[in-house]
């Protein structure tokens, strides 16, 4: 003989998967979002090359933010422009 299954159990468990997508969606949604826009400058116009973004921002230039990561192969996939 098959156990019969208690359905309140079985919706439960139905909602509790949803919630857990809809949370993991919100968490990775919320990783990609997380490095800032670049700043309005005349450098940070348009689509700048990853090699001139490495020249300012790994040597140490006075005002500008060292990268706190490794260099990808473009910083607008992160970093929005403003």
């Amino acid at each position: 003989m098959a156990k019969k299954k208690n359905k309140g159990q079985i919706n439960f468990f139905r909602v509790m998967a949803v919630v857990g997508v809809i949370i993991i969606i919100v968490v990775v949604k919320e990783f990609l979002n997380a490095a800032p826009s670049l700043p309005p400058n005349e450098i940070h116009n348009g689509s700048s090359p990853t090699k001139a973004c490495l020249e300012c921002h790994v040597k140490e230039i006075e005002n500008t933010p060292i990268m706190p990561h490794r260099p990808i192969s473009n910083c607008i996939f992160c970093h929005e422009p403003s």
